[in-house]
């Protein structure tokens, strides 16, 4: 599914980690790059910009708030 620019995004794999994005990580898409990758930018609650890079079409799914408040359950609920 191509998505579009300035559309809002999850991510979906833990690849970027290093950048400081793990899956469920929310961002907007600043640049469309045909029908294979993406520029997207990943920010805090308070704009700060986290990281800002190309992902594969593949990593991202378009930004479903339920999912968000699934995993947001899971981060005020961790079980050890």
């Amino acid at each position: 599914m191509l998505l579009e620019q300035y559309s809002v995004i999850q991510l979906v794999t833990n690849r970027y980690q290093d950048r400081g994005v793990k899956t469920g990580a929310i961002g907007i898409i600043l640049e469309v790059y045909g029908d294979e990758a993406y520029e997207v930018e990943f920010s805090r609650e308070d704009g700060t910009t986290i990281a800002w890079f190309a992902v594969q079409q593949n990593e991202v799914k378009p930004y479903d708030e339920s999912s968000l408040n699934a995993v947001s359950k899971q981060v005020s609920n961790p079980t050890f």
